[in-house]
């Protein structure tokens, strides 16, 4: 008695090639090597292999060995196929061998389990679904897209590619004038909200027997709110003077396209450190050309700055800074060689009203444009040798550090004594993507010489003066 067929759940494998394996085993049955598909990549191949076959009663399948073994990495797919048929034909006056009937009946399971398994891929109606629908394909019409009609019962052709693009055109606009009617709305409801008819009197007052018409408007333009705690703002504040003191932070609304126009004056009121964010963690961009960042501090009393939405993000255009203000002192005494130009490097940072001193580079970083005034200092010890000495203010462009200011002195000879070395001036500083400034000093010694200890007398001061 032959094998009983199974009809199995899977009709085919997958393998992936490692460029040196050439046989590959299938389990599942077929009836004759015609049965089995082999692909390489997705791609379908009948050639360069050889295909075969294990009895049904040995466990069935078979084995496909290639003449030359595929890539690595190639994907190896062994599938079923099958093709109605029949394996076997009687006549009238012919007994059925049951062997052959076996098989002709296992030929048919196989076929309708493959064809079960590719229907349950395909769309289907639901079991509550369908009555009275056809799912009849219309008429072929190139590039339309396939949809059902108005009343459910069949497909129909859809709108072109460029009907959906205009669709979803007119929707976008029709967004942004929605947008736009929100800010309308806010506008006229601050407007409404800061309009008190006790204060303003009548808008229009109309005498129809004299003819006359008085008309009066509210001088009120900018609302003042004092804000000695953290502020969220609100949109419908618009145009609002906001006083920061006591250390607070306020809060900026998210930037978006209804939101254009939206602004806040805001200042330092007391001469803590106050600062200024945005409910998004987008970066401020300043409109003097200084550094974005997420927090825009306004450090020094009676520092002022108007923020603006432009619909996508936030300005900052300073009315008034008093800073940066920084202060460095170096207390420790520091040898300088011989022989080069070494930086000066500060070991107390006295004030830095912005945050603004790394100690990476012994200098000032992200400086806004402008113009500083520099006042520096230098204990620089006498001996019985006179000496040439050179202090170089060095400036960050955004790529390299070059000199931007000298002062050049001799020391006098002595001992017990020491020569303040002097550098002022105004250093320039532009819009470039980094800026700074740090302190270099050389001098003519053929030996090491030192800057002085001294808790005072060695120091550098620079001060933002304006744009």
């Amino acid at each position: 008695m032959g094998a009983v067929f199974a009809n199995q759940i899977r009709a085919a494998i997958a393998f992936v090639g490692d460029g040196a394996r050439d046989t590959f085993p299938f389990d599942f049955d077929v009836f004759d090597a015609g049965d089995v598909r082999v692909a390489i990549n997705g791609t379908e191949t009948d050639t360069g292999f050889h295909i075969a076959l294990t009895p049904t009663d040995q466990g069935g399948g078979g084995v496909v060995q290639f003449e030359n073994p595929p890539a690595n990495g190639s994907t190896i797919s062994i599938a079923r196929q099958l093709y109605l048929r029949r394996l076997s034909s009687f006549d009238a006056m012919s007994i059925p061998r049951g062997d052959a009937l076996e098989r002709d009946l296992d030929l048919m399971t196989a076929a309708l389990g493959d064809v079960d398994r590719a229907l349950s891929g395909a769309l289907r109606f639901g079991a509550d679904q369908g009555e009275g629908a056809s799912a009849e394909l219309p008429v072929i019409k190139p590039g339309r897209a396939l949809i059902w009609n108005a009343a459910g019962t069949g497909l129909a052709n859809g709108p072109t590619a460029d009907d959906i693009a205009v669709a979803s055109h007119k929707a976008s606009q029709a967004q942004d004038a929605a947008n736009r009617a929100e800010a309308a709305e806010s506008r006229s409801e601050t407007a409404r909200a800061s309009f008190e008819r006790s204060t303003a009197s009548a808008m229009l007052d109309l005498d129809f027997r004299s003819g006359d018409v008085l008309t009066w408007e509210d001088e009120r333009r900018m609302p003042v709110i004092d804000a000695p705690v953290s502020r969220i703002m609100d949109i419908r504040e618009t145009g609002s003077l906001v006083r920061l003191s006591s250390g607070a932070q306020l809060t900026l609304p998210v930037a978006s396209l209804a939101r254009n126009g939206v602004r806040f004056r805001v200042f330092n009121g007391d001469g803590t450190m106050v600062d200024i964010t945005t409910a998004a963690g987008n970066v401020i961009r300043p409109t003097n050309g200084g550094v974005e960042a997420t927090v825009y501090p306004l450090p020094t009393r009676g520092d002022m700055v108007d923020l603006v939405c432009d619909g996508t993000r936030w300005f900052a255009a300073p009315i008034h800074e008093s800073g940066p203000v920084v202060k460095l002192l170096r207390v420790a005494s520091q040898s300088i060689p011989a022989g080069g130009a070494f930086l000066v490097e500060w070991d107390q940072v006295i004030e830095d009203s912005h945050g603004l001193y790394d100690s990476g580079v012994h200098g000032i970083t992200g400086l806004a444009p402008g113009f500083y005034h520099v006042d520096i200092g230098v204990r620089f010890p006498i001996t019985d040798q006179s000496v040439f000495t050179t202090l170089s203010l060095e400036r960050f462009d955004g790529t390299d550090w070059s000199s931007h200011l000298q002062a050049n002195d001799i020391t006098a000879m002595g001992s017990g004594a020491a020569h303040s070395l002097r550098l002022n001036g105004i250093a320039r500083i532009g819009t470039t993507p980094g800026t700074g400034l740090r302190l270099r000093l050389s001098h003519s010694d053929a030996q090491t010489r030192d800057i002085g200890a001294s808790g005072l007398l060695t120091w550098c001061h620079i001060h933002r003066i304006g744009g």
